[in-house]
C-alpha cells in the first residue's frame, strides 16, 4: 500500500470522527434547547445524541447515496438526483 493512500485514509478518518463529534453536538445542543421545554423529555449527552442519530440512519435509511438498480437496466444504479419515478 502506497504511503500517499495510507496518508488519505487517516485524513477521511480524521475528517469523518470531526463530522461525526460536530453533527453530534448539533443534535443534543437542538434536542436540549426545544424537547425539554415542549415535550417534557429529559435531556441528551452528545454520545447520546450520536447514537441517535445512528439509529435515525438505520430506521430511516438517509445515507442513501445511489437509488437501487433497476433490475432491467442492467446498471449498478443511477444517482438519486437522476432516478425517475414510473
Amino acid at each position: 500500500m502506497e504511503p500517499a493512500t495510507i496518508v488519505g485514509a487517516a485524513i477521511g478518518l480524521v475528517m469523518g470522527l470531526i463530522i461525526l463529534a460536530i453533527l453530534g453536538l448539533l443534535l443534543s445542543w437542538l434536542w436540549n434547547s426545544t424537547l425539554p421545554d415542549v415535550l417534557g423529555v429529559k435531556t441528551v449527552t452528545t454520545w447520546q445524541a450520536i447514537k441517535i442519530m445512528f439509529i435515525a440512519s438505520m430506521l430511516f435509511g438517509g445515507h442513501r447515496v445511489i437509488a437501487p438498480p433497476d433490475p432491467g437496466a442492467g446498471s449498478a444504479g443511477t444517482p438519486v438526483a437522476q432516478a425517475t419515478r414510473d
